[in-house]
Formats: structure tokens, C-alpha cells, sequence
């Protein structure tokens, strides 16, 4: 066999770009809007009726607080408006308002400086009498009252209880606060007529300068208010204020009356809710001896560094310490220097390391040198739990700004087995924390590999007892990740089985390269697909038999970790878990890393994407399972091998560069497709794989893939048959893109009704991998693909992406690498060493 040298990856390079002409498709929700205009007298008696009486209700408010001398609160009023759901929310900017945070289903909370809405009064007056410019009076159809407000801004829990917060009882919440003040939109400006390239790139630059520094002082000002509210009552920060963009997140103490007050009068208020603990679960004990014979070698020079955020590490660990870059190690919790991994029965850092280096177990013998290197930064305690004190969101920028921004050898991958003991849903907006991995990602070249999370064991043996048996449970909203696996940018990863274990009293929850007993499952914020990826974790074996459901982990379910020792063994089977998954992806990420050490991270996460195949199904695998499939394992099991290499039957074409697309942009990418493999007949099956990676600046306050990214992407491709020419008069002309006879048949597809798998798109998320099987004679001379970007919240920020492309013979009856190289002609240069791990992954036709 070759060496992978001879397969490396080859080079995909834009071959056009232009402006996009995107189909003309109906939006939903413009019926309301037409008839208050045909209607106007009736909506805008309606509409003066509410705010009139909202007015008066915070009138009174404000008079019967300053008859009770309560401090002044600054920054207006907050109503919660329903409007058009599908318009772009700036418009209400035009009416007196500024956009708090945008909601479900066309709620959006606004404040208003002006408590008697005398502006927005105005504009319905105007729109009664037909006046110019007061039309979009149409697209707000009600005003609702402040307890529908405080639903949507409190978590479900603290929204049950607040009717019984004690007066004088301090309670811990996370509180985010808006910031985007009532200035236009960052939207990308247009470039003059000639106007030199350099010019224009210092006035963008110049834009964004002034859009960031209002954005500060809007920041700096409200931090001010809040700090004099909190203090008023006794309340203390316990994290510094974490900025978001145009908002920010901290953690605060205070009384039920202090918060009820904040809450129910400070405006700008977007999401409060109880603190959550963060907890990992922690191993029983159990021995195993320690193998003889086996040298390790610290890894080449040149080789990535991972950095693990967690536990702390024993960095003297036998197996572990050559690759410990130990100088560079930091403890994150406040009043502690200590990185050592205090969790008790083997710890947990240090079997999150132990997995990156040994992602297949520790050999029993000869020689094995270690993939890359470990930096340790140490956020958990002995009891594997997050104090109060540490800020969650501090902590990503801090990692990030210390080992990517400012070390000299930069670390672009980070491993995160971290996360909240409960699922996400109950969220109504991204997550601060979520959001913050979003944003350092955007702002960096960096990946960070995200644990699904697990389901303790309690939750399970419930959900078993109320007839809900494995795997059917995953399908309940309490098996959803747990935050912040549904950051947009981390690479989630879930878990599945490798054992077929069964005895006479027990057997395993989840056959091999079947969902863990304990993974949680998508799908993700705005039903994106979520994890993106599966690896080996392990499993739960439950009793046969018997009254009461017992739930063990027996070394045959377990996989081989490192263990901190010398209390017990030096590595052992006895843990499961999602954070024991997530780092043998971490692994492949370093492969990857070694392969292209100048490509950037963005294109490492779309080839794990693109290399990961579902286990053990036939391409004939009914809709409600494909569902069930996508939900439980996303994207599946990705493979090192295909990750870093091709081989005779299998090629694949990548970015090679960053890119960066904004708004009405498209870049076409052509591969030409050999005339061998376009003659060799309709009995030949090709896989075609197609994963685009991207990042877009965030905005917390907005819900919905398309509002929350500054600019959003998709792809699309050549249908059977279709010319370049074609395909490029479609994108760049007249697009009639549509479900029709010639589109290949797509797993996942643009629109969620038109895939094999309904109820999901590839829009959705920044992940987007799609596959389908096509018969080779049905390629054109070329097969083109076009990344198109869309308005989001501003234009002004650009997304930056990659892209890979795969052909396959699965069959392996087509030599596709070699014909399709020489019609490309240019590849990558790596220096890259044989991959001598290889990952047990049956490969699917999926």
C-alpha cells in the first residue's frame, strides 16, 4: 500500500465569484401585515389602544416606586411587541424603539426612553391617515403585557418560583443584558466608483472601529447602571461581566427583592435564570494491572498541542508526561494555583488527556510515540464541579487569548468535556457560554471540541420505569445535549457503544457503533444537527431480570483510559462517558493538524464532518430512522484515515486557503470530473460527499440561524448533467433552484422537505455536510459547487468558511483518486508521516 503521501488532499480552488441572485420564494407572515393595511383605521385604534394602556401601566409603576424611594433606574421601558415574524427587525428602530432581543414567533422585546410612546403614537397616527413612512405600523400587530415579558426572559425554573422568591434570600443567577443601542445596523458598505481596493478595505475597517467603539460605551455605560442596582441592594458580582458583542453576561448575588426589581424594571434584560451547576460525573474504582514492555517516545517536535480544559492533569503521569507541556500550565479558579487533577477514583483531566494520546486504548507492548503534545488548564474542582466564582465565558477567553493570541506556539484545537448536568432547551437564546465559543472562533483560528454531555444514570432508569426503554428515550426532551454542546461552532461530540457484551444476568444499552445508553442527542438550538459527531465512549449494561433496574459498567463496555494514579491502577476500563469521546476526536483534529499545519481550523472541523460515516445502516433506511439516526449520532463515526488522506478509490478536493464571503456573494469551486469515470456505465456507485465549515460573528439578543449570525452561508451544487455554464447562469443570473428531477438525491438537502431526511436543512447550521449515491454516468465534464452568503444581522462581518468535496467508488471497482488528480492537477504539499493508528470504523453506505 502507498504511502499517504500519494494521497494527499487536493486542492479546491475558487474558480469564479459574483453576485448571487437568490429564488424568489414566498415568506410566510406577510397576510397579517397586508391586511392592517387595507384595515387601518381598525389596526391603528387597535395598537393606540395597547400602548396607551401599557404606558399607563409604567407610568404608575414609576410613581408607586418613587413614593417607596427606590433607586432610579436609567434606560426607559421594556414592551413586548409581535410583529411580522419573518421581517427584519431594524424597522422598529424607525418607530421610537430600541431591539432588546429578538424571540420565538415574531415576539420582540424593545425599550423605549419614552414612557408615554409619544414617537411611536405619532407613526400610528400616520399610518392612519396614510402619511409617508409610516407603513411599517402594519408589521407591528400587538402589544402584549409585562408578565408575557417575563416569561420569555426567565428560565422556566426561575419563572415557576418567582412568585415565592423570599424578600431577604440571595439567590445566584446568570443575567444578560442588550447593548445594541438605537444606531443603524453594521451593514457592509457599498465600494465608490473608482475607489482603489485599499481604500475601500481602510473604510470598512474604519466602520467596524466606530460600530465597536459606540457598542463600548453603550456596554460601559449599562454595566454602570447595573453595578449601582445590585449595589443598592447588597447583591455582589461573582464574575466579572463578560461581553458578547453587543451584550453582556454576569453572575450576581442578591435578594428576591432586589431581583424582582432589577428584573421587572431594568429594561435592557434579555435572560435571567438560576445559576446551573456544572458537574462531571466521577468513576468508580476498579484494577487492572500495568502492562510490561511498552517504550513511549515524547512527540516530534513540530507536533500540534491540544489544549484540555478541565480537571487538571497529573502531568507525571508515566504515559502522560512526555507530552505535557507543563510550563504553559494554568489553574483557573480564583485563589489557586494548583493543575493537579484532584478528582477522586482516577480523575478526570487526566483521562481526557490519557484519551487524546492513546485515542485506541494503551498498547500492551513496543514501542508508541505520542501524537502531539497537552497544555493544561485546570477550571474543575476535586468533586469535578465549577465553583460560583468561575465565569464560565471568562474562562473560553481567557484559554483562548493565552495559548492562541498571545503564545508563541499557538494552540488551535481545544478539547472541552465540560458541561451543565441538564439539557439546553429550556434556553430560549444561545447560551453565553455557547456564544462566547462562537464568537472566539470567529475572532480566532480556533476549534474546540464540545462532549454532548451525559444522561446520569437516574434519569435513565425514570425514563425506563415510565415505559420508555433504549434507546426510545433518547427521543425525550431530557436526552437533549446539555449546554454548551449547541454552541454553533464547537464540534459537538456524542458517544456510541464498541461492545456486544452479554451475559446470563446482564447486557449492553446499545450494540456496537450503536448510541451510548447515556449520550445526549440533538437536536441542537433551532433544530440544527447536533452532535455533529460520534466516537467511542462506551455504555450502561442493565439486569435482565429482576424488580429493580440495575445499571453497571463492567470493563467490557468501558474503554481504556488513563487513570490518575498511584491510587489505583496507572490506566484502567472502568469510566464511560461523553468527555471520553470528545478528546479521540481531538486526536483526529492534531492528525489533521499535522497533515495541514497552514490550513485553518475551520477546514480541520469539515473534515472530521466529511470523513465521519453512520454506523452499521443501509442506504435504505426508512425517513423516521434516518431521523432518529441524525439526532442520535449526527454526521457518525469519523475516521482518521479519511480525515487525513485518500486512497485509490476515494478523492477529496479542499479550500486549501481561508475564505471570507459576505452578503449576495457567491464562489463557484469546479471539479473536473475524468472522462474514466463519467464512461465506465450506470453500474458503478459513487459517493458524494460535500461539507462546508463556517463561522459568522455572533448576536446573543437574536434567535434563529439567520438573525444570529452577522452573515450566513449555504451551497448548492450542479444537478445531473448540468454544465458549468449552466450551473453558473443559475447562481449568478437567475436562480430557479427548486426540487425537481435533476437534483442528486440528497441526505439533507436545502429545505428540510426536500432531503431523504425530512425535518432537517442544511442551512441551519455552519456545519453542512450533506451525501448522496449517484451512478457515475450521471456527472457532467464538471461537477461545480457554489457557496452563497445572506444578510444576517450585519453585513459588516463577513463569514469566513472551507469546503471539501469527496468522490468514492464504494464499490471499489473505480481507480477515481488518480484520474480525477491528473484532470485537477494541482494538490497540496504536506509533510506528512504514515498515520500508523488505525480507528476500527466499518465504513456505510450512507
Amino acid at each position: 500500500m502507498a504511502g499517504t503521501n500519494d494521497f494527499v488532499h487536493l486542492a479546491l480552488p475558487v474558480k469564479k465569484t459574483g453576485q448571487a441572485k437568490y429564488p424568489q420564494t414566498p415568506i410566510p407572515g406577510k397576510q397579517i401585515t397586508a391586511q392592517n393595511k387595507n384595515n387601518r383605521q381598525r389596526h391603528g385604534q387597535t395598537i393606540r389602544s395597547q400602548a396607551q394602556g401599557l404606558s399607563r401601566f409604567w407610568q404608575d409603576r414609576q410613581s408607586e416606586r418613587s413614593n417607596l424611594n427606590l433607586p432610579t433606574i436609567d434606560g426607559g421601558v421594556p414592551f413586548l411587541l409581535e410583529i411580522e415574524p419573518t421581517t427584519d427587525v431594524e424597522f422598529l428602530r424607525g418607530l421610537g424603539f430600541e431591539v432588546v432581543c429578538d424571540l420565538d414567533e415574531g415576539f420582540i422585546i424593545v425599550s423605549s426612553e419614552q414612557t408615554d410612546l409619544a414617537d411611536f403614537l405619532e407613526k400610528i397616527d400616520g399610518f392612519v391617515d396614510n402619511k409617508f413612512r409610516t407603513g411599517n405600523v402594519a408589521k407591528v400587530y400587538a402589544l402584549h403585557t409585562d408578565d408575557d415579558r417575563l416569561k420569555r426572559i426567565l428560565s422556566k425554573e426561575l419563572y415557576d418560583q418567582w412568585s415565592n422568591l423570599n424578600s431577604s434570600t440571595f439567590y445566584t443567577v446568570d443575567m444578560s443584558v442588550g447593548c445594541a443601542g438605537t444606531g443603524s445596523p453594521p451593514n457592509l458598505p457599498s465600494i465608490r466608483k473608482d475607489e482603489t481596493e485599499e481604500h475601500y478595505n481602510n473604510r470598512v475597517k474604519d466602520k467596524m472601529l466606530e460600530y465597536q467603539q459606540a457598542v463600548d460605551e453603550i456596554i460601559m455605560e449599562r454595566q454602570t447602571q447595573l453595578e449601582n442596582i445590585v449595589s443598592y441592594y447588597g447583591g455582589e458580582f461573582l464574575s466579572s461581566f463578560i461581553e458578547d458583542g453587543d451584550s453582556f453576561s454576569v453572575t450576581l448575588k442578591i435578594t428576591g427583592t432586589g431581583l424582582r426589581d432589577v428584573v421587572l424594571n431594568y429594561s435592557f434584560i434579555f435572560e435571567v435564570a438560576f445559576k446551573a451547576e456544572v458537574m462531571c460525573d466521577v468513576a468508580a474504582s476498579n484494577a487492572q494491572e500495568i502492562p510490561d514492555g511498552l517504550s513511549i517516545s515524547e512527540p516530534t517536535s513540530d507536533s500540534p498541542i491540544i489544549c484540555v480544559i478541565d480537571s487538571g492533569i497529573q502531568e507525571n503521569h508515566i504515559y502522560l508526561e512526555k507530552a505535557i507541556v507543563s510550563s504553559d500550565s494554568k489553574c483557573l479558579i480564583p485563589g489557586q494555583t494548583s493543575v493537579i487533577d484532584e478528582v477522586s477514583y482516577g480523575g478526570h483531566g487526566t483521562r481526557v488527556a490519557g484519551a487524546i494520546l492513546y485515542p485506541n486504548g494503551v498498547p500492551a507492548n513496543g514501542s508508541y510515540q505520542l501524537p502531539c503534545f497537552v497544555r493544561n488548564i485546570k477550571i474543575l474542582d476535586g468533586n469535578n464541579g465549577l465553583f460560583d466564582n468561575v465565569s464560565r465565558e471568562g474562562i473560553i477567553d481567557e484559554a483562548v487569548r493565552l495559548f492562541s493570541v498571545e503564545a508563541d506556539n499557538k494552540t488551535k484545537i481545544f478539547n472541552h468535556s465540560v458541561g451543565e448536568k441538564k439539557p439546553f432547551y429550556e434556553l430560549k437564546h444561545m447560551s453565553a457560554w455557547a456564544a462566547k465559543i462562537d464568537e472566539v472562533s470567529y475572532e480566532n483560528d480556533v476549534l474546540f471540541i464540545q462532549a454532548a454531555g451525559n444522561i446520569v444514570s437516574e434519569v435513565i432508569k425514570a425514563h425506563i420505569q415510565a415505559g420508555y426503554q433504549y434507546p426510545d428515550y433518547l427521543g425525550q426532551p431530557l436526552s437533549q445535549i446539555s449546554n454548551p454542546a449547541q454552541s454553533f461552532q464547537a464540534l459537538t461530540v456524542g458517544s456510541i457503544s464498541h461492545s456486544d457484551f452479554e451475559d446470563n444476568d446482564t447486557v449492553t444499552m446499545g450494540k456496537k457503533n450503536e448510541p451510548s445508553s447515556f449520550t445526549r442527542v440533538g437536536p441542537g438550538i433551532w433544530d440544527s444537527i447536533k452532535p455533529d459527531v460520534v466516537e467511542y465512549g462506551g455504555t450502561h449494561v442493565i439486569n435482565k431480570s429482576g424488580h429493580d433496574i440495575t445499571l453497571t459498567t463492567p470493563e467490557e463496555v468501558c474503554p481504556d483510559l488513563i487513570r490518575r494514579s498511584p491510587q489505583g491502577p496507572a490506566h484502567a476500563k472502568d469510566d464511560i462517558g461523553t468527555s471520553f469521546a470528545a478528546p479521540k476526536v481531538s486526536f483526529i483534529a492534531a492528525e489533521i493538524q499535522k497533515t495541514l499545519p497552514n490550513s485553518s481550523a475551520l477546514l480541520y472541523r469539515a473534515l472530521i464532518a466529511q470523513s465521519a460515516r453512520w454506523p452499521n445502516i443501509s442506504t435504505f433506511l426508512q425517513n423516521d430512522e434516518s431521523q432518529k439516526m441524525l439526532r442520535r449520532v449526527g454526521y457518525g463515526l469519523p475516521d482518521v484515515n479519511r480525515a487525513t488522506h485518500n486512497n485509490t478509490y476515494r478523492a477529496t478536493l479542499v479550500s486549501m486557503d481561508p475564505l471570507e464571503i459576505g452578503d449576495k456573494e457567491a464562489h463557484i469551486f469546479t471539479v473536473n470530473v475524468p472522462q474514466e469515470l463519467r464512461d465506465v456505465g450506470e453500474n458503478y456507485n459513487v459517493l458524494l460527499e460535500i461539507t462546508l465549515s463556517y463561522a459568522a460573528k455572533p448576536k446573543r439578543t437574536r434567535r434563529s440561524h439567520r438573525s444570529y449570525l452577522s452573515t450566513w452561508l449555504d451551497w448548492t451544487c450542479s444537478k445531473k448533467n448540468e454544465s458549468r455554464q449552466d450551473f453558473e447562469a443559475r447562481i449568478f443570473e437567475a436562480d430557479s433552484t427548486g426540487q425537481d428531477d435533476g437534483q442528486f438525491p440528497w441526505m439533507i438537502h436545502e429545505r428540510q422537505n426536500w432531503g431523504t431526511i425530512k425535518d432537517f436543512a442544511r442551512p441551519r447550521q455552519t456545519l453542512q455536510k450533506d451525501w448522496c449515491i449517484i451512478n457515475a454516468s450521471e456527472l457532467d465534464e464538471t461537477f461545480c459547487i457554489a457557496v452563497r452568503g445572506h444578510k444576517g444581522w450585519g453585513s459588516l462581518f463577513k463569514a469566513k468558511y472551507a469546503i471539501a468535496v469527496s468522490f468514492e467508488a464504494i464499490d471499489e471497482n473505480i481507480e477515481i483518486y488518480e484520474h480525477i488528480r491528473l484532470e485537477n492537477q494541482v494538490s497540496i504539499e504536506v509533510d506528512a508521516p504514515e498515520v500508523r493508528v488505525e480507528v476500527d470504523s466499518p465504513i456505510a453506505q450512507s
